[in-house]
């Protein structure tokens, strides 16, 4: 785990705070399965472990964080964004296009 005074290029880019870095640290290691039971409610064993705990505050720091990368970091040209959905289905009103969420 790198020192604060040691981080450099994105994060400095992205005028991330202490807290935000160490937040999405957190959550690219195993506590991303505690902060994932919160946000979606399951599995069942995990989301019991939480014990009422939602991590209100530490979720908020990393959608802060992850915002603050997200306008900082340039994709390449023709990337793809690849996004797992955990063998859920998204439910057919998702495929649908609306007519007030068009320009």
């Amino acid at each position: 785990f790198a020192r604060w005074a040691d981080v450099r290029g994105d994060a400095r880019r992205a005028g991330l705070v202490e807290g935000e870095v160490v937040a999405l640290r957190l959550y690219t290691g195993p506590l991303y399965v505690l902060y994932n039971a919160v946000l979606r409610g399951f599995p069942a064993d995990h989301v019991a472990c939480l014990e009422g705990n939602r991590y209100e505050t530490t979720l908020f720091v990393i959608c802060s964080g992850v915002a603050k990368l997200s306008k900082a970091t340039e994709l390449p040209a023709g990337g793809l964004l690849y996004r797992g959905l955990g063998g859920m289905l998204l439910p057919e009103s998702f495929w649908q296009s609306y007519a007030e969420c068009q320009k």
